[in-house]
Formats: C-alpha cells, structure tokens, sequence
C-alpha cells in the first residue's frame, strides 16, 4: 500500500506542475486542438503506471545524524521515555510517544508513587524534550487510539481516499442508470435524418456515422456512447423548431465531437474523477477540456460550411435556451455551457479556428508524453538515514527482520517470472569420486567383518551378493563419471532446472519441461485454454496450479509424454502428494498454504521458522556493507545430542532485509561447526523492482568431504569406513567446496495478474487423470471412475530366486525345469508373438540393414558361448505356432531350446511370475544357483545408460561422433556397443562361483 500511495501522490504533483505550465502558455497557443491534447495529457498522467521512478530525498536529517529505517523506533530506558542518546529529528514524536504511553499507564491505575518514582528516574532525560503542548487533548487521545489499533494517519486518509472514490463510482452509476432508463424512450430517427448525418459524417472523414435516435423532453443534444455502439441524441421538440440547414449544422458538431474520439475522453474523466475526487486540479482540467473540445467543433463546422456561421450560431442559441437547467449525464458529451455561450458566438463570428494539429505539434506532443507519462519519482531518504548506527542497544529485533523480509517482499505480489537453475563441480568432486572407487576396489579384497553399515555386518550371502554384482555396477558407474568426456562436462556449468513461475501468495502457477534439451526453452508459449491446446502447446511440459478456484484446489498436467497412450493429469488438495516439487522462488511468505515442505537450503526456509528459534547476535562489514547476524538454532541432533542444525544470516536492512549470506551446518556445545560447512548461500545480485528488492540471482555452495590431511588416514580400513559411513571412533575428515548450483531470474514482472483460465487448468476431453484424494481414476466428461484394473503379480527382485516353469511344451518335445540347468548360466528370454507374425524376407528397405546386422550380432554371441556353461532359454506367448518358431530359428541362423508358456491369463504362467501380464521382449540372467542377477530393473533404469556410455568408451566409439555418422554405420556401431554390454554382463554372471 505504502508503494501505491507513493505512486498516487507523485502523479497528483506532477500533474499539478503541467495543468500550471499550461495555464501560463495557453494565451500564446491559438489552436484549441493544440491546447486539447495538452489538457488530455494532463489527465492521462494521474492514472499512468510509472515505468521510470527515480528516488528523490524529501528530507535530509541534521549533521551527525545516522538513524536507520529498523532504528527509527525511540530507544528507551524502560520507563517509556526517551534516552539521552536520541537524535533530535524527531523529537517531537517521541516526546508524543512518551506522553501517551505514561497516559496509558495512567489509566490502567498507576499509583501516584509509581508515577512519581518513574518520572524521578527519568528526569535526566526528560530534560532534552520539549513537549508538543500545542496539540489539543482530544488529538492526543485520537492519535493514541490510532496507535493502539495499529493505524498511522496514513491508514487513515488512505481509508478516507477510497470511501470517497466508492461515493463517485455510486453517484455516477446512479446517474448513468436514471439516463439509460429515460433511453427507453428513444426511437430511431427517420430515414432521411440518417442519411443526411451519414452524408455528413463521410464529408468530415467517417467511413460510418452513428446511430441517430430521437428522445422526447428537454435535453441538451448530445454524444452517448457508453457500454454500447455510440449514438447521436437529439431532443425532438428541439429538433422541429430547426430548419433543414440549422438541422445540418447541429449534426455536424455531434458528428465531429465523434470523429475527434471525445466519448473516449468521458471515460478518462470517470475514471480519473473517481480516483482523484478531492483534487481540485482535476475538475479544473475536466472544465479546460470541454472548453476546447466544443471549439474544436465549432471550427469543425464553420470550416465545412463557412457559408452557415450565423445559421450554426442561431443553432447554438435555440439549443442552449430548450434546455432548462443544467444536466449532469456521465459519459456524455453535449453542446456546452450556457455561461461560455457568448465568447463562442464571438469566436464562430469573428475568429478563424483550427481543428487539426500540425506535424510538428505532434511530434512535441509524443515527446512530451513519452518523457513525461512514464516518470514518478518517488519520496525516498537520503543516504544518512540509510546507514546503520553503530549502538548494540539499536539494533532491529527478530520479529522486525522477519516481517521486515516478508513485507518487502511481499509488495511486490502478485508476482510472475522464470528462472533457471545451472549446476557446476569442481575438482574436489572428482576426487572425491576417485576416493570412492579406490574405496570400492578395496572392499573387494577386504574382510567381511571390516564392511559395516552403521553398526551392521553384512551376512556372507549378502557381502557375496554386493562384492559379485553390486560394486561393480558402482565401478562401473563411477569410471563414466571420471571419464575425460564426463569431467569435462561435469566442470562446465550445466542448466539443471528451468521454470515460470507466477504467485498472489496462496494460489500459484508453475510450468517446467521434463527435458532440458536446449538452454532457451520457452515455457510460458501461447494460453492454456481451451484445454485441446495443452496437446499442441506443451509437449514434455509439466503445468501444476493452486487455486481455491479449483476444486479441488490442486490440478496437474504432466504433459504429452512420448510413451503414454492418453494425455495424463492429477488432481488432488494436498502439494505433498507430488513428489520433488520445490518453488525455489523466495516469496518471504510467513506461513506457506501450499502443504510444501520447504527444502532448507533456501531464503525463505532460513527466514520463516518460529521468531523465539532466532537471535539477532551483532553487526559486522562484509563487502563495504553493514549487515545484521541473525542465528537460527534447531533441536538437537537424534543420533548426537551435543550438536545442534545452525544457520547464520547477514542481514542487510538497507535492501529489504535479504539475507546477502547464509551457511549451514552442525555445531557442538561450544557453538563451533563440528563437521565443517553443509551448504553456503550468496545473494550476487539484488535487483529493486516497483520499490521492493529482489534477489535476481543466488549461487549455492555445497560441500564434500576433502582429503584427509595425515597420511595414516588414507590406509585400505580407513577408506572403507569413509565409504560405508561407519565413523565411530574415526574423525571425521574435512569438508571443502564442491558443487555449485547458481539460481537465477530470467524475466520477472511484479503486480501481474495471471488469467482465470490458466489457474482452473482445463484437462482436454477424454482425458485420462487420477484422482489423489480417492486413489481413482476418471477419464474427463465422465463421472463415474474407470474400473480398478487387476492387481498384476509382482515382478521378481534381483538376487532372488528364480520362479519355477510352468511351460506346456517345449520344442524338442523334452521336459524340463530349472534345477535341470543347475551350475550353468541361464539366459531367459521372453518373446512375443511379434517376432513370430513379421515376415523377414519382406523387410523394408529402411529396416534390411538393421536386421541384417542384428542378425549378425546374435549369431556371434551363440557362437562364442555354445561350447560354455550357458543356457539360452526362450519362452513364447501360449499358442504360439511351432512352425513360425523354427521358421524364426532358421532366419538366426542357429536354434536354442525354447517353450511355448502354459496360458493363464492374459500373459501366460511364466510370464506372470517374471514380470507381470505384460509380453513383451526381456531378458533374465540366472546365476550358477538359480538367483537372478539381471533383470528389467537394470534396463529401466539411469545404470543402463551409463553403462552403454561404458561400453563405447571401451570400443573407443564417440557418442557425439555417432550422430553425425550415415544411418547404416551408425547402426553397425549401435550394434557393435550392445553387444558388448551383453558380452561383458554374461561374462560377469560366468565369472560367479
């Protein structure tokens, strides 16, 4: 409110100093066009958003005088009065202050004694005030009751502002529905009529003329054009007492007040009356204005038809003298006053006017508006009031800071942007994974009983489990992220995140792509409704809303997502139920509606906990600034109750209370950090948008754990606890700078509304969404939900052992089962009836070379591992044919045992106790015992990916190199990376004993 009462009384003054500039120069500007547009520039200006505002200093303190915003309240002595130390800028204040608080404790019954003992012990400082007794006792007892209410005089005239605005926007639209009624009784005016005023009207430049209408009573001529298609009103007695060339005349003013756009100009007039009521200006300004707006008419006409100056002059006459007083129609634009009646008889008789305005008068118009209409500067104090006093006793309280935090951020709400977060290591993150690996490899080798999780040893079977299958898929992860390629990448800054963001403080908008797949993504492209534009719009984009508007009030759009049927949605009430979400946007919010748990790496989560959690414990310099330490202690630690969660925030009061640096951390009994720093936050940047100031960019530091500095440390058992986290009895080693994430405003836009339609979030027809205050799903325009499909089986784990067949025939006519392959390797394939039902001699000619070369590939791997202990196995589809089997076989060009699976279901026996109904192609990998060691969950997930990124380092095939390679080539080299990944997990299975 502060900003916008700010704003409001800028551009009362600056609109006070032209409509003067304007009064002094109007008798050397003979064009009442000319003049028109000045006074319409007058009026614009007092309701013209600012774009410039520049601060200017009102009021300067006294020499030495150094009180700060958070330091304005009176220090005092406990008493109520003020300390000898006080500046006395504003001593008259305190001096009130004081006064009203000893009035208070008077009236709650102080004793004479008390009060006489407390005025003995302030009389020192009593002695420095001079008591404001000019002011009456009734405004004493008012301003006291403003105080205890939490009003300022501010509030009060602010309240007082808007009261008198509701009143004219009342009167107003009184007045306007008294004229729509009387409209009632209006008809169309004969065709004739019409056509003369069209006729008119084409003469003076119109491509169509208004709607005449005529209306019985005494009312002046007029212009009406409000919430309707505008309209000329004529009286119709009036208008028989006129001959046809008095008729002509009288059109053609109402005419040129259409051409000129002056029912435009009567909206400006309500709108700015409304706000600007008590101003005096404005009234002064709207009179102006219909001054000139009728000359500029009047010379309309007599410059059309020269020849009927006192014809259009007699008009004027008759006109003025049907109407019997005064009528006061909003919106409206009329013949004139009856009281400038004579100087425009003199005018049309006499003068030559001129309605246009040259090129030049418009060019110092435009410039005059474009460096005029876009200014406010805005009372602000000088740089001596800003700075922060030296005294400890001055300094701002807990719960000064965070409203202080909250409120200027706050002023800037509704609030709409897009930011981006990057990422970058450095090389204490490569050794800190190079530490590891070495760690793995000594695991390897080490004792069972040296390898602890927490206070856990490992059995045999699982220490086996880990050392056989486990590590080396961590190896194998941590050689591709310390490839060169990798490091290369990973010190480089890499975009992690990017988001619009729009916020009021409850409801709020937010839209992310689910790939960052180039660095500009547009996320705010083109409306959100109707819903069918979701489906063009935002393709692997996620769009989430809060609003009460929604019920409920949470709704979610995933997107079109490549592998989904249908578009999919989410509704819900509670933001928890969407994992991952995190606004990261600092809103200075006290109490978050949105259910989030903050992450507590942030601004808004180190400055909106509970105030008796803080201290405020001093001022330091950093950086040239005098800041404020703020700490924050949560509870003890479970696991060390000696050390407690710290966080520390320097405080800078002069920019809205930003914490300009914040760091976390664990801390013992002392206060000292026990294991080094967590995380530190930097605010580099602050940027002051419509008043308030914004952090437009925050670099986050993490840390790692560094080298141990003593040699002993770096022995094979000390790096396996470092690994396995078992630190009893083990100091901790130190921590140092590791990864950077840097959060940053792209574009933000304070005070934007958003569109009701973006907030409701529309989903599409037919749309399929789940309902996560039911557990149902429901498809859109339906509003019954859709049927619970069937539990599927489970799909088996790793390391568990494998299901049994239930086959109902083999091909070789043998049976069989898996204990019969007990101490050899048994790869099981399941495949579909795709294979079975493709006809490979009529492949297309895009597809030939990939089949051919995967033919190839397979043919390879059985004939490296048919003379090992390894079983390929395949299960079909029940009733899958024999004769497409062999058919399949033969193409291969080599035969494996295979089974048809027993039906039972929509997938088959088997299949169901691998992985569910689904058939489709996958793979299990049995070891020697019958455990399974790969399955799916591999394939699904991030491990495969690196794992193909291991195996074209090891072949020596560039990744990047790929894409630009011919289609063929790159398939043989797609091929060449595959089979290795298969060759070197058979080979890992094998080497299992």
């Amino acid at each position: 409110m502060d900003l916008l009462w700010k704003l409001l009384i800028s551009n009362a003054a600056i609109t006070g100093g032209l409509f003067v500039i304007v009064l002094l120069i109007r008798r050397w500007i003979k064009n009442p066009a000319l003049l028109h547009m000045l006074l319409l520039l007058v009026l614009i200006k007092l309701i013209t958003p600012a774009v410039w505002q520049p601060q200017i200093t009102l009021f300067s303190p006294g020499p030495g005088s150094s009180v700060s915003p958070v330091e304005k309240a009176p220090v005092t002595d406990g008493t109520g009065l003020l300390a000898e130390n006080e500046s006395n800028a504003n001593t008259e204040l305190n001096a009130f202050n004081s006064l009203r608080k000893r009035m208070q404790e008077t009236s709650k019954g102080s004793s004479p004694a008390t009060f006489s003992e407390s005025r003995s012990n302030t009389s020192t400082a009593e002695s420095s005030i001079e008591i404001p007794v000019s002011k009456p006792a009734w405004y004493l007892r008012l301003a006291a009751d403003f105080t205890a209410r939490g009003w300022t005089w501010a509030t009060l005239l602010f309240l007082i502002w808007i009261i008198g605005t509701a009143v004219c926007c009342f009167i107003a639209a009184l007045r306007i529905f008294r004229f729509q009624r009387l409209l009632k009784l209006a008809r169309p005016a004969s065709a004739a009529l019409q056509h003369r005023a069209g006729a008119l009207g084409t003469h003076i430049g119109l491509k169509s003329a208004p709607q005449v209408v005529l209306l019985p009573g005494a009312i002046s001529p007029l212009l009406w054009a409000f919430c309707c298609r505008a309209r000329i009103i004529l009286p119709e007695r009036l208008l028989v007492e006129l001959d046809e060339a008095e008729q002509d005349t009288l059109l053609l003013h109402e005419l040129a007040h259409y051409r000129r756009g002056d029912h435009w100009v009567r909206l400006i007039e309500l709108v700015t009356t409304a706000l600007y009521w008590w101003y005096p200006v404005v009234w002064w300004v709207r009179r102006e204005i219909r001054l000139t707006e009728e000359a500029c008419c009047d010379a309309w006409v007599i410059q059309t038809q020269p020849d009927k100056r006192r014809v259009y002059a007699e008009v004027l006459v008759k006109a003025t003298g049907f109407v019997s007083q005064t009528q006061r129609i909003p919106v409206a634009t009329g013949m004139g006053a009856s009281r400038i009646l004579e100087q425009r008889l003199t005018s049309i008789m006499c003068d030559t006017l001129q309605h246009t305005i040259s090129r030049r008068g418009k060019f110092l118009l435009a410039t005059i508006a474009l460096l005029l209409l876009s200014l406010a500067p805005l009372p602000g104090t000088s740089q001596a009031e800003t700075k922060v006093a030296e005294k400890p006793d001055q300094l701002p309280s807990v719960e000064e800071i965070l409203n202080g935090y909250r409120d200027n951020l706050q002023r800037l709400l509704p609030l709409e942007m897009t930011y981006r977060i990057t990422a970058q290591e450095n090389m204490n993150c490569i050794t800190r994974d190079r530490q590891s690996l070495k760690a793995l490899k000594h695991i390897q080798n080490a004792d069972r009983n040296e390898v602890k999780f927490g206070d856990k040893v490992l059995s045999e079977q699982e220490f086996q489990m880990m050392v056989d299958y486990s590590i080396p898929q961590q190896e194998m992860f941590l050689q591709t992220q310390l490839s060169k390629e990798a490091v290369r990448k990973r010190l480089s800054e890499t975009v992690m995140d990017q988001r619009y963001f729009w916020t009021d403080g409850r409801a709020f908008h937010q839209r992310r792509p689910y790939q960052l797949r180039q660095k500009n993504t547009t996320l705010d492209q083109g409306p959100v409704w109707p819903a069918e534009n979701l489906n063009q719009q935002y393709n692997e984009i996620e769009l989430i809303s809060w609003s009460d508007q929604n019920q409920p009030p949470l709704r979610r759009w995933y997107g079109r997502k490549k592998r989904q049927q249908f578009p999919q949605g989410e509704i819900g009430n509670e933001l928890k139920q969407i994992p991952h979400l995190k606004t990261t946007a600092p809103l200075g919010l006290k109490e978050y509606h949105w259910a989030e748990k903050l992450p507590e790496y942030s601004l808004d989560a180190c400055l909106t906990k509970p105030p008796h959690r803080y201290r405020v414990v001093g001022r330091e310099n950093r950086d040239g600034r005098t800041l404020i330490l703020v700490e924050y202690l949560n509870e003890p630690h479970e696991q060390s109750p000696e050390k407690r969660w710290r966080m520390r925030a320097w405080v800078d009061p002069a920019q809205g209370y930003l914490p300009l640096r914040i760091e976390w951390g664990y801390v013992d009994q002392e206060h000292r950090l026990a294991w080094g720093l967590s995380q530190h936050a930097e605010v580099l940047q602050v940027k002051q948008v419509d008043g308030s100031y914004y952090p437009t960019r925050i670099r986050f530091q993490e840390y790692t754990t560094g080298t141990p500095k003593k040699q002993e440390q770096s022995s094979q058992t000390n790096e396996i606890k470092i690994f396995t986290k078992n630190l009893k009895d083990f100091p901790a080693p130190p921590t140092v700078p590791g990864r950077s994430t840097t959060w940053e405003v792209l574009d933000i836009h304070p005070h934007q509304q958003i569109a009701p339609e973006t907030l409701a979030l529309r989903f599409p027809e037919e749309t399929v969404y789940e309902n996560r205050i039911d557990g149902r799903t429901y498809t859109i325009g339906n509003e019954q939900p859709l049927p619970e499909p069937p539990e599927p089986p489970e799909m088996v784990h790793l390391f568990t052992q494998a299901p049994p067949l239930q086959v109902a025939e083999w091909m070789d006519g043998n049976q069989r089962n898996l204990k019969d392959f007990r101490g050899k390797v048994v790869v099981l394939l399941f495949l579909d009836d795709t294979l079975l039902e493709f006809d490979f001699t009529k492949l297309p000619p895009e597809m030939e070379q990939y089949f051919v070369e995967a033919q190839k590939m397979l043919l390879r791997l059985h004939q490296k591992y048919e003379n090992k202990e390894i079983v390929f196995l395949e299960i079909y589809p029940p009733d899958s044919s024999k004769a497409k089997i062999r058919e399949f076989h033969q193409y291969l060009g080599f035969e494996t045992l295979a089974a048809i699976d027993q039906r039972q279901g929509e997938g088959g026996a088997t299949n169901q106790k691998y992985h569910g109904v689904q058939v489709a192609p996958t793979c299990f990998m049995l070891s020697r015992k019958g455990r399974i060691v790969f399955s799916p969950e591999i394939t699904d997930s991030i491990i495969m990916e690196e794992h193909f990124q291991h195996a074209a380092r090891k072949l020596s095939i560039s990744l990047d190199e790929l894409e630009k390679l011919p289609e063929d080539e790159a398939t043989r080299q797609s091929l060449r990376i595959i089979e290795y990944m298969i060759s070197e997990q058979i080979d890992k299975v094998l080497a299992i004993q």
